[in-house]
């Protein structure tokens, strides 16, 4: 068959379980929902370096974080190999846009797109080395609407919890912005070559500023899920205690919480429907017959759960995200994935971000000799078409520096988080304890010597790793505990800069 049109979009900061089709009591999301229907959702899909930057070089490159060099936030991070996904995907004949936030440097780097748009929430380019190159495609735009400078006039910051409604006209919202500029590029595509386009969404990640329309869905909800707390909490490791300091007021409860889950619901409800938007799009254009989609998020946002918010730990509101890849909604299943093919497929694998290049990459019909020697991720079409039931065994999650990380290891059975600064340790039962509310750590010694042993070896086999010593976890400071003054000082030093 010809080669296919892929359209990627993708949330920063949506949880996996905050869907619709993922069982969420509240939240609207049909045009998402349908693709879940008409596809296969991945409901054990896990972000390995839940934050934005290493996050999306995963998906760039189809590479781990410990490989790619960046397991956190690390800035000014310019990617290792030039066989990107779009550039892969360009050799592979297709005509490559970005629209949104990339998080890349050098920001006007394009890495293989023929062209990118660029909302990269209010940061200025180059500022990471000293350089001032001003700002991105969508703060022009705003300009030229009669709004220069006014994109961030609502008042509220990066990574700040709470809400504020959009102060401009709908139309100006970046969430409005992306998904209208996204349709235009499908139209103005060159016709003679198939298409690969990413819609990079920068909602639901704070600032949450709603437009009052979709405010209004979620008028009526008096109530909101009540935030999961482990028996564990009480005795938090340094890593999270750092992150409790970045939001003094993590367990706020009440009318600010209250508000920032409406204002959370409401911008996926508006990417919904911009989903749809994009959908009527390729109706009109005539390509739904021969259009791929694939959903997924960056990470996703504790959102209160265990007394934390936003990211960067292996928690489940953390580091599950959706995933789904959806045939074309109007197309030759049978061509496309088979005569026995079901739709509305749920799939317990154990996949990433990682994965999406592969995917691409088979769906383009340059796998094999096609791919790198760097990638070692997995398509997911096998997953898809019930050639088989799993691509991987375990996974391994890696977020922060030497000395002070949070590491990660699971089947999608168990999981086991080890953090590397006070040797804290949490085991989880995820069959019968989904929430990962109870903490085995301490009552299944079996189970958790056989968890530890093997990030131990799997740490080992890097050569160089100082977690590990004569074939042993080492704990930088076993034991330790985060002063108070410590942790009151350390709000000075993270919230200025924040995480993104």
């Amino acid at each position: 068959m010809d080669q296919p049109n892929i359209v990627f979009i993708t949330c920063d900061q949506l949880r996996g379980d905050h869907l619709g089709c993922a069982g969420h009591p509240i939240i609207q999301t049909p045009h998402i929902d349908l693709l879940a229907k008409r596809g296969i959702r991945f409901a054990r899909a896990i972000s390995t370096t839940p934050v934005c930057i290493p996050a999306r070089a995963m998906i760039m490159t189809g590479m781990e974080g410990y490989r790619l060099g960046n397991t956190g936030g690390k800035p000014g991070y310019r990617l290792p190999v030039r066989e990107t996904l779009p550039q892969l995907l360009s050799d592979a004949g297709y005509e490559t846009r970005a629209i949104g936030k990339m998080h890349v440097y050098p920001e006007r780097c394009h890495y293989g797109f023929h062209s990118m748009q660029l909302w990269e929430e209010g940061r200025l380019f180059g500022q990471t080395t000293g350089e001032h190159r001003g700002y991105g495609d969508y703060e022009e735009w705003l300009a030229e609407q009669g709004y220069s400078g006014q994109a961030f006039a609502h008042g509220m910051a990066n990574n700040e919890y709470g809400m504020a409604p959009w102060h401009l006209p709908d139309y100006l919202h970046p969430s409005e912005w992306i998904g209208f500029e996204t349709c235009k590029a499908i139209k103005r595509r060159d016709w003679t070559r198939p298409l690969f386009v990413w819609a990079s969404f920068t909602a639901p990640h704070p600032p949450l500023v709603p437009l009052i329309r979709d405010l209004a869905i979620y008028e009526g909800v008096k109530e909101f899920p009540d935030p999961v707390i482990g028996d564990w909490t009480d005795n938090h490791p340094i890593y999270h205690e750092k992150k409790l300091a970045q939001f003094p007021d993590a367990a706020m409860g009440g009318l600010k919480r209250s508000l920032t889950l409406r204002a959370y619901y409401s911008l996926v409800t508006q990417i919904d429907r911009q989903l749809n938007r994009i959908i009527g799009t390729l109706r009109e254009e005539r390509m739904l017959e021969n259009t791929w989609f694939i959903f997924a998020s960056d990470h996703g946002d504790n959102l209160g759960d265990h007394g934390l918010w936003a990211k960067s730990n292996f928690l489940r509101g953390a580091c599950g995200i959706p995933l789904i890849v959806t045939p074309p909604i109007r197309g030759d299943l049978d061509a496309w994935v088979g005569g026995e093919w079901m739709p509305g497929q749920v799939s317990e694998a154990l996949v990433g971000l990682q994965d999406i290049l592969p995917t691409c990459l088979e769906l383009a019909g340059v796998m094999g000799a096609g791919v790198p020697e760097h990638v070692g991720s997995q398509s997911l079409l096998p997953l898809l078409r019930g050639d088989c039931a799993e691509v991987r065994e375990r996974m391994l999650g890696e977020f922060g520096t030497p000395g002070s990380r949070s590491l990660m290891l699971t089947d999608g059975k168990w999981k086991y988080i080890w953090f590397e600064q006070d040797g804290v340790e949490l085991l989880f039962d995820l069959e019968q304890d989904q929430d990962e509310l109870h903490n085995l750590a301490g009552r299944r010694s079996d189970v958790l010597t056989r968890w530890r042993e093997e990030l131990a070896a799997r740490l080992s086999a890097r050569g160089d790793d100082p977690a590990v010593e004569g074939g042993r976890l080492k704990p930088v400071a076993p034991g330790s505990k985060l002063a108070p003054l410590k942790r009151a000082r350390l709000v000075n030093d993270l919230l200025p800069r924040g995480l993104h």
